[in-house]
C-alpha cells in the first residue's frame, strides 16, 4: 500500500508539471522576471507545459492582440487571452500583456476604418481591455512596431501604416488613453531591430526619448531581440544601450528573444547569455522573455533551432547558459511582483 501511494503521488506531480530533471530558470531568478511566449493550443501537451513551467513570466503569442480580443467591432471576447492568463496563474507565473495597438494582424474591420472612426476604435479597445484586466496584468505593450525600418540614427520615421495615415498621433493617443484607463499599469513601447545593431535602434531610442520629453506617459521600452549567431550585438553594445534607457527613467524588457543558431549551439548560448547579463547589469531591465518554448514552436521554423528547448522540450546549451547567468545575477525576494 505504501508503494502504491508513493507511485500515485509521483504520478500526480509529473502530471502537474512540477517535476523536471533539471533546475528551473525561475528557481534562480529571484524577483527578476524570466519569461516565455506561450500558445494555448499546446497546453494539452504535458511536455510543452513542463518546459513552460521553468519560467516565472508568460506572454501570449497572439491571443491578447486585438484580433484575438475584438475580432468583430464592438464584440469583445477575452476567453482566448484569459486561457493564457489563467494558465500563467495556475503555474505561478506573472503575465505580460501584448499588445494593444499594432498595424499588423489587425481585424479587417479595424483596418478598414478611417479618420475619427479609427481614432474612436483605438480609444475604445484600449479602455475596455485595460479595464477588463485591471488588477490582473500589470504591464502592457501599448503600441507595437510603429517606427519604420528605414529610420537611421538620430532621425526616426513613422511606419506609413493605416494607423499613421489616418491618425498621425496614434502613438500619443494610445499611451494617454492607456494611462487614463489604468494608472497603475506599466506602459511599454515594443519594437524590433532595437538591440544596437542597426540604425533603427538609435532612432527608436530617440523616439521614446522625445515621448518622455513631451510628457507622454511611457514607462518602458521592449527590445524584441530577434538575432542570430552571425548578427547580434556584443555585450558592451547592448549593456550600454540598456544603460542609456535607464538614464531616461525607463524600464527595459527584452521581450521576444530568439537566436538563429547557424548550427552552432555554443555560439547561440553565448548570445543568449550576453543579452541576459546586460539586462541583469542594469537595474531598470526587469524582464527577459524568449519568443516560444521549443524549437518546433518557433516562428523562425524548427531548422533555425532558435529557442531554449529542442523539439522534444529538452533543455539546450542556451538554457543552461541562462541558468548559469541567473545564478550569478541579481538576488532578492522570490516573490514575483504582480497584481494579486
Amino acid at each position: 500500500m505504501r508503494f502504491i501511494n508513493i507511485l500515485t503521488i509521483a504520478t500526480t506531480l509529473l502530471a502537474a508539471g512540477s517535476v523536471n530533471a533539471y533546475d528551473s530558470l525561475k528557481s534562480k531568478a529571484g524577483n527578476f522576471r524570466i519569461g516565455v511566449a506561450a500558445n494555448a493550443m499546446k497546453f494539452n501537451n504535458q511536455a510543452y507545459v513542463n518546459a513552460m513551467s521553468n519560467f516565472n513570466y508568460m506572454v501570449a503569442e497572439n491571443d491578447c492582440k486585438m484580433v484575438g480580443i475584438q475580432p468583430q467591432q464592438g464584440k469583445y471576447n477575452f476567453s482566448a487571452c484569459d486561457r493564457h492568463y489563467n494558465k500563467a496563474k495556475e503555474l505561478g507565473m506573472a503575465f505580460r500583456g501584448h499588445c494593444l495597438i499594432w498595424h499588423s494582424m489587425p481585424p479587417q474591420w479595424f483596418q478598414n476604418l478611417k479618420g475619427n472612426a479609427l481614432k474612436n476604435a483605438i480609444v475604445d479597445h484600449i479602455n475596455k481591455t485595460l479595464k477588463y484586466y485591471e488588477g490582473k496584468i500589470d504591464t502592457w505593450d501599448v503600441v507595437n512596431e510603429a517606427i519604420d525600418d528605414s529610420s537611421n540614427g538620430p532621425q526616426w520615421k513613422m511606419r506609413p501604416s493605416f494607423l499613421y495615415q489616418n491618425v498621425p498621433d496614434f502613438v500619443d493617443l494610445a499611451f494617454k488613453t492607456a494611462r487614463a484607463a489604468s494608472p497603475r499599469t506599466k506602459l511599454f513601447y515594443n519594437d524590433y531591430n532595437t538591440e544596437g545593431i542597426y540604425g533603427k535602434s538609435e532612432a527608436v531610442f530617440n523616439f521614446v526619448k522625445d515621448m518622455k520629453s513631451r510628457g507622454i506617459p511611457i514607462d518602458g521600452v521592449g527590445l524584441q531581440y530577434h538575432v542570430s549567431t552571425q548578427a547580434h550585438p556584443q555585450y558592451n553594445k547592448i549593456n550600454d544601450l540598456i544603460g542609456r534607457y535607464c538614464k531616461l527613467g525607463l524600464q527595459v524588457h527584452i521581450t521576444e528573444m530568439d537566436v538563429k543558431s547557424g548550427g552552432n549551439a555554443q555560439a547561440q548560448a553565448s548570445v543568449y547569455s550576453d543579452a541576459l547579463k546586460a539586462c541583469l547589469n542594469n537595474s531598470c531591465c526587469t524582464a527577459f522573455l524568449v519568443w516560444g518554448v521549443g524549437d518546433n514552436d518557433s516562428w523562425l521554423g524548427a531548422n533555425e533551432a532558435g529557442l531554449l528547448f529542442n523539439g522534444s522540450y529538452q533543455p539546450k546549451a542556451s538554457y543552461n547558459a541562462l541558468l548559469q547567468t541567473l545564478g550569478g545575477g541579481r538576488s532578492g525576494d522570490k516573490k514575483i511582483s504582480q497584481y494579486t
